[in-house]
């Protein structure tokens, strides 16, 4: 390896200057706007936040129909590209990429279109287009997520690829080894995902994967066990399940549990079995650099390579614009039909009721308080991390609600968000692995979340 200084950055006709520039400048820029907790109409978020909810404003009563497009159009060219093949969409990498999807997506799509304009149209039976189901995936939770992710994907290389990622990484990588097994860097994905948004943690961790950053263990352990719900959306499920009361003791429970599911999640099956290999290379990416000389002067060092390596805006907006097209017409669609199949099932049927017997036992042995009426909750959140807060509306108890919403918080695996988003990427995840890994992330905090709860109450 060879030793990386501003000397050698001067031969390549970049001044010290310039390139400490190139890396604060981004760097503080990204930190303002993913990183920096802010007051805002009187609620917690980030500036990312603000942006995304200014986007939803301006586009208003147009949001609606634009969602209604997209997911239609993802059925109707999905089911073109994958079923009839036609020649003039075969040259196209990216419309293959997006839309030649298999059998069980292309359904989901297809479905998905179809229900999205009955919402929108206000057509068809209560059931689906109603408040409680369409409308609340289709309109109100698919507009937030698609404004967060397009104004996310635009300003999110202002925080990984100018060297922020590799200055803090190094700098806590040996305690985040030490205690976790993984890269430092994977902090910064953790600490997006609890100030921002999980799903843009998870986007962080596909992108870092892919860049070999990390092996497809370590972004799996990343993607399933530290791309945390955000603190804003825990304030959001403390008032869905009427705990804000005691909303500092929450998060100190939630945060204690994330933790030790952390840290013992990884170190089981499927997780402890995955391969340690890399994408499309041999070996972990890391800049060409001497490790000598101070933590400190290491981090800076790499943080300066990294800027000096930084991709142009060609390529940036190049990445960007895939990114977005890939999950507004291909993830998204499927992910909120999931929900919306999801909610149906819990309003309309008792089948999750049924599925879900026996924790009503397991509930019970917990002391847990009307645990007939929690039991489906402490599973649907595989599907969706918002319904076992809204489980939780139909409960009197405290003590059960407050378990409720830490489930919701600290369950991670939600397959109308993130897990989807795993799927879709490359990382060597499949749906029973991540079945798996909810399961055993559910007998690791419920125990913890039913005691805390015991304690407060």
């Amino acid at each position: 390896m060879r030793k990386y200084s501003l000397a050698a950055s001067a031969e390549n006709n970049t001044s010290p200057f310039k390139l400490y520039l190139k890396f604060l400048l981004p760097s503080l820029i990204g930190i303002a706007l993913f990183l920096t907790p802010v007051t805002y109409d009187a609620k917690q978020t980030i500036v990312v936040g603000v942006l995304a909810n200014g986007l939803m404003a301006w586009l208003g009563d147009f949001l609606p129909l634009l969602i209604t497009v997209i997911f239609a159009l993802s059925g109707l060219v999905s089911l073109i590209v994958s079923v009839f093949k036609p020649r003039f969409l075969a040259s196209s990498s990216l419309i293959q990429e997006v839309f030649n999807t298999t059998a069980i997506w292309l359904a989901l799509r297809i479905l998905g279109g179809v229900l999205c304009t009955m919402t929108y149209l206000q057509i068809g039976p209560e059931w689906i287009i109603s408040d409680d189901t369409g409308k609340v995936a289709y309109v109100d939770i698919a507009g937030i997520i698609l404004c967060i992710i397009f104004v996310a994907n635009i300003l999110l290389p202002l925080l990984t690829d100018f060297g922020f990622f590799e200055f803090i990484g190094t700098m806590i990588s040996r305690v985040f080894q030490a205690v976790f097994g993984l890269p430092g860097r994977a902090s910064l994905d953790a600490l997006t995902s609890w100030i921002g948004d999980s799903s843009i943690g998870t986007i962080l961790t596909i992108r870092q994967y892919e860049s070999g950053h990390y092996s497809a263990r370590e972004a799996a352990v990343v993607a399933t066990n530290f791309s945390a719900v955000s603190l804003p959306f825990s304030v959001v499920i403390a008032q869905t399940a009427r705990i804000d009361d005691n909303f500092v003791l929450f998060y100190v429970v939630v945060t204690i549990c994330g933790l030790i599911a952390a840290l013992i999640t990884p170190r089981l099956p499927p997780l402890s079995g995955l391969a340690n290999s890399f994408y499309q290379r041999d070996k972990r990416e890391v800049p060409p650099l001497q490790q000598s000389g101070s933590l400190f002067r290491q981090s800076l060092n790499a943080a300066l390579y990294r800027a000096e390596h930084a991709p142009s805006v060609k390529q940036q907006l190049n990445i960007t614009g895939r990114s977005i097209f890939d999950i507004s017409f291909a993830v998204l669609p499927v992910a909120m039909t999931i929900e919306v199949l999801v909610l149906i099932v819990y309003y309309h049927t008792s089948v999750l009721q049924w599925i879900s017997a026996p924790m009503v036992y397991v509930l019970q042995i917990l002391q847990l308080p009307e645990a007939d009426a929690a039991a489906a909750g402490t599973l649907v959140g595989f599907f969706d991390q918002f319904i076992p807060a809204i489980v939780s509306t139909n409960v009197d108890s405290p003590i059960t609600r407050f378990v409720l919403a830490g489930l919701s918080v600290t369950q991670l695996i939600y397959m109308a968000e993130n897990g989807l988003l795993i799927l879709r990427s490359t990382i060597p995840v499949s749906v029973a692995q991540l079945a798996s890994i909810f399961i055993i992330r559910t007998i690791i905090v419920l125990p913890i979340l039913s005691i805390a709860a015991h304690l407060i109450y």
